[in-house]
């Protein structure tokens, strides 16, 4: 591993003592995060903040030997002089061969995820250096990650929502660079962003540090996006099944001199989503003699489309701003929609359109106006357009043919006139201001303060014209805004081996709207006002003790809260989910515990262990209502009271930097905890499992890195992927004993291999998935991709 110091001197009058900073890199210009940074004569350390930044002060005038080191990773030195006021040096990590490369790969994760876990949270460290060459999604990495199941409708595209230790859909929220993903629009999502764009996936479970200022009860996604610091440009694009199209192109341009920055990335993904379906909801019927006959069809009217940019300029790494950036972000999506809530009834011609503008304003600086004081500020507007078209009444079979069962020439139509239930060409205008502030102070080493406060103001105005005049008149805009204040205070006590984290969060919400309700006794359609502000308390602690220093013990407690979000109140047309004004917020008692074994080293072995074990305790939880087995919509529903136990196992092994072992195990046990209702009368369901929750899966992962193959310091990756999600049932137990609906046992294996040239700017890869075809299903029995094949071919220009 060869380091790249470049040195810089400010001018200033000469003194008998100078101040020694600068960055740490990586070889591709992002902060390699949490490096230690020492000067050997003087013992003096300093850890890298999250922008690789260090900084030592009151440095008397001399040579010295710069020593940089990631948590358990070589030492690397460096020679430095300080004979000025002011000097500056950056370090590049840059990668002489192939195997310190990987090593440096390996040791930046483990130190990021040190970090976070140091201060007692319940987290998973994802990181896309080794896969970002292959096509694999950042939502097919979560879905392997411990404690973590991606809940999915269908192919690209398609709707997901993220289950963490049992809590899904909004309990867990989703953040890009600490900022609500809600802010991007959906066109802008864990679905289209490539993961060359990504750094890395934080997870949190559970308990969430006060800084990801958000209602998010059941845990966190934190996808950090790469900020690269030195020039560079990369392109990249894969095909594969189902007229499967990927492409993204990614750079970044930074003046040494004056620290003028510009980044701008840029991707596009089409897919017919044409893969094969089969099953009892899959069928043709006979016209002649009315009976159904189950076949294997091709899914014919799914296909999505996506593309869209984020640019920024500004300036890094300046002495006014760590970062002060202007950001733009532009996103257009298109998709087909292929049925309703679940799979008996069958679209062709229902479409949903998308796009997104979004302008940020971002600065952060460390060491604002005093020492110890840091700053980060991000302010956004964002403008979303969505369509739904659905005017066409004719019925389609699973073959796409038009249906005449009668057999009189006429093509059998919808009674209510189109497909998802009334025609409709409503088209609505989202409009969200987001405000986030992040102050923290350092009181002393041992003491630091949190400050936090997030504005997020969300209007939709809807219009469809067809709909009568009456009910277009008496639609008005709809408002939701939800402010957070939060606090933390931080200790780091008995040689940094105690740590721990007190926090608070005050949430208000208020939401406001009037709708066009049609009188069920008259037929006439009157107005319907609803406003309601909620204002919620939430509070808790984190905490980690070093026993030895390869074990640690981890703990969070916390009284978590999570507000309804606007597509739970509101609905949304587009993706078949209707309105549930009277939501109420929910509220959980979330308790972990870990035990954090290694990284123990054995000559060329490494072995960890990670465990965490939880209990939740969810009161009003928000849930996807069930649909009956022919519901078009359905609606979010509160579950009186839930309770959760269960715990995420983790073994991580490799040998020589080459050979890698990844196991999990997850298992959670939700039971319905409410046992009569309002009139005195038992719940039927008390102490059933939760429904529609896969509560036991596993997930082990096999990475052999083999350098120098076919041609000298070129390099070959292969991995094998299995994972397992045991049978689980799509209502209550109490519900149908005798037939109980269940979605089966689903076997997921998945291989890959690529190949980098010896000039590491060239890398082909190949990926096969569900390569033995199995049947993978999802949110109430909706079938999965099967078997598919992919290729990608990636270019680093620059």
């Amino acid at each position: 591993m060869f380091l790249l110091v470049l040195p810089k001197w400010a001018a200033g009058q000469q003194v008998n003592t100078g101040v020694l900073s600068g960055a740490v890199m990586d070889e591709e210009g992002a902060p390699a995060n949490f490096a230690i940074v020492r000067i050997a004569e003087l013992n003096l350390v300093t850890p890298c903040d999250s922008l690789g930044k260090y900084k030592f002060e009151n440095i008397p005038y001399n040579g010295y030997t710069l020593i940089i080191q990631l948590f358990e990773g070589p030492e690397k030195k460096v020679p430095v002089k300080v004979d000025r006021p002011d000097v500056s040096v950056d370090v590049i990590l840059d990668s002489g061969s192939e195997k310190k490369a990987l090593d440096e790969v390996v040791v930046e994760g483990k130190s990021q995820k040190r970090v976070l876990e140091e201060q007692g949270y319940a987290v998973n460290v994802i990181e896309t250096k080794t896969v970002e060459m292959q096509s694999i999604q950042a939502n097919e990495l979560l879905d392997r990650s411990a404690g973590v199941r991606i809940r999915q409708q269908g192919g690209l595209g398609s709707n997901i929502q993220y289950n963490i230790n049992g809590l899904s859909g909004n309990s867990v929220k989703i953040f890009i660079d600490g900022i609500p993903i809600s802010s991007y629009g959906p066109s802008f999502s864990l679905n289209s962003i490539p993961t060359s764009m990504i750094e890395r996936i934080e997870v949190f479970k559970g308990v969430v540090p006060s800084q990801l200022s958000d209602d998010a009860l059941g845990g966190a996604v934190n996808v950090i996006l790469k900020s690269s610091i030195k020039n560079m440009l990369t392109a990249s694009y894969s095909y594969g099944s189902f007229n499967t199209h990927q492409f993204n192109l990614n750079g970044g341009y930074r003046n040494s001199k004056n620290g003028l920055t510009v980044r701008a990335s840029g991707f596009y993904n089409y897919s017919d989503n044409s893969y094969k379906v089969w099953g009892e909801k899959v069928y043709i019927t006979n016209s002649a003699t009315g009976k159904i006959q189950r076949v294997t069809a091709k899914r014919f009217h799914d296909a999505y489309k996506s593309y869209g940019g984020k640019f920024d300029i500004g300036f890094t790494n300046v002495k006014w701003a760590d970062q002060f950036l202007f950001g733009v972000v532009i996103s257009d999506m298109a998709k087909e929609v292929q049925h309703g809530a679940t799979m008996e009834t069958v679209y062709g011609n229902r479409n949903t359109k998308q796009n997104t503008q979004l302008y940020s304003l971002t600065y952060a600086k460390q060491d604002f106006l005093t020492k110890g004081l840091k700053v980060n500020f991000f302010s956004s507007y964002s403008k979303l357009n969505r369509a739904v078209i659905d005017t066409v009444p004719y019925i389609y079979n699973w073959f796409g043919q038009l249906i005449d069962a009668n057999n009189d020439g006429k093509w059998d139509r919808w009674s209510s006139g189109a497909e998802g239930s009334n025609p409709t060409l409503q088209k609505s205008l989202e409009h969200n201001i987001t405000g986030r502030l992040n102050v923290s102070y350092d009181l002393s080493k041992q003491h630091r303060l949190n400050l936090n406060y997030m504005l997020s103001h969300f209007s939709r105005d809807i219009d469809d014209p067809r709909l009568t005049q009456v009910e277009r008149d008496l639609m008005d805009t709809r408002y939701m805004t939800k402010h957070v204040i939060s606090g933390a205070y931080e200790t780091n006590l008995f040689k940094e081996r105690l740590k721990t984290s007190l926090f608070a969060k005050q949430y208000t919400q208020n939401v406001r709207l009037k709708d066009a309700v049609r009188e069920s006794r008259t037929g006439i359609y009157i107005p319907y006002e609803h406003s309601k502000t909620t204002p919620v308390l939430g509070y808790g602690l984190a905490a980690s003790f070093t026993v030895f220093p390869k074990i640690m013990l981890t703990g969070s407690v916390e009284q978590a809260v999570r507000l309804p979000e606007g597509t739970e109140v509101f609905g949304n047309s587009a993706e078949n989910i209707d309105a549930s004004y009277e939501l109420k917020p929910e509220r959980s008692q979330n308790v972990n515990f870990g035990l954090n074994l290694g990284n123990f080293k054995l000559k060329n072995h490494n072995l960890a262990f990670v465990s965490n074990f939880f209990y939740r305790n969810t009161t009003d939880m928000i849930r996807q209502a069930v649909p009956t087995q022919v519901s078009e919509t359905y609606r979010f529903e509160n579950l009186l009271s839930v309770s959760s136990k269960g715990a995420d196992i983790e073994l991580l092994y490799n040998y020589k930097q080459r050979l890698f072992f990844a196991g999990n195990v997850s298992m959670f046990n939700a039971r319905f905890n409410t046992e009569f209702d309002g009139n005195g009368q038992r719940y039927y369901y008390y102490g059933k499992r939760l429904r529609n929750a896969p509560y036991f899966t596993a997930n082990n992962n096999v990475r052999l890195s083999l350098p120098n193959i076919i041609q000298k310091e070129a390099l070959v990756s292969m991995y094998y992927n299995f994972g397992y999600v045991h049978e689980f049932l799509r209502d209550w137990e109490g519900i149908g004993v005798n037939n109980l609906p269940v979605i089966p046992t689903q076997l997921i294996h998945d291989l890959g291999v690529a190949y980098t040239l010896p000039n590491k700017k060239l890398t082909f890869s190949l990926d096969a998935k569900n390569i033995l075809d199995h049947q993978v299903f999802d949110n109430w029995a909706l079938q999965k991709p099967g078997r598919a094949f992919y290729a990608k071919v990636t270019y680093k220009i620059i």
